[in-house]
């Protein structure tokens, strides 16, 4: 019997090992955002449209981590409003407490899709999210509006279910945002931001991660959001 159940055992471990990483993939890519759930940030966001209330800038942007990483302010009249972490949706809740605070931006940068594309949003969510977002900067006074599309990672990187999102996860985001830009009538950014990339991988010597910029990277990519908001 026992003899058995060892035998019946070592005939599963290829198969339990296989479950076990189907399962952390599974996990991995079922990563809500919840930002908007968490005091810390929604007082982050508080503080930025106190700060910023009743303020009509020259020109605006908004996105996550990469964005932040260039820091705050851009330059004369330009605001950096981009935080760690976010993706459509909590970019949405984000424009909602701005634009609640009446400011205004009159050149819109939105720099948005790589976290989509590690969390677990759907398409139809991803279109709708990033549809809604340029209603509300219209609302909030653009008169020019430009999207970036999602940043690749180093292959490394988007080999990593808990790193970043995979290359054809991204491609497929990139994919969406074109078809929104094309719709919306806005401005998207092409060939200016192929300097931070090596096909369809970031540049090792421009990132410290992975996913994010180091100061060379930061440098370039400063150089490409200076030129479109100014």
């Amino acid at each position: 019997m026992i003899k058995n159940f060892k035998t019946s055992l070592l005939t599963m471990l290829p198969l339990i090992g296989l479950f076990g990483l189907l399962n952390q993939v599974s996990i991995a890519q079922m990563k809500p955002d919840k930002l908007g759930e968490l005091d810390w940030w929604r007082s982050k966001v508080k503080a930025q449209a106190q700060s910023s209330q009743r303020r009509r800038f020259h020109g605006c942007l908004f996105g996550d981590s990469i964005s932040s990483g260039l820091g705050n302010p851009l330059g004369k009249e330009t605001a950096n409003f981009a935080m760690g972490g976010l993706s459509t949706v909590s970019l949405l809740e984000q424009l909602k407490t701005l634009k609640a605070a009446n400011v205004q931006c009159q050149n819109v940068m939105i720099a948005i899709g790589t976290n989509d594309a590690w969390y677990s949003i759907r398409n139809d969510e991803f279109v709708s999210n990033l549809e809604r977002i340029i209603l509300l900067t219209r609302s909030m006074g653009a008169s020019q509006i430009t999207v970036v599309p999602a940043f690749y990672s180093t292959v490394e990187a988007s080999r990593n279910p808990n790193v970043a999102g995979t290359v054809e996860r991204v491609e497929e985001i990139n994919a969406l945002i074109r078809e929104v830009a094309d719709v919306e009538n806005v401005g998207l950014v092409t060939d200016e931001i192929d300097p931070l990339f090596d096909d369809r991988s970031l540049r090792q010597d421009l990132t410290f991660d992975g996913v994010h910029l180091n100061e060379k990277g930061q440098k370039i990519y400063k150089r490409i959001v200076l030129a479109i908001l100014n």
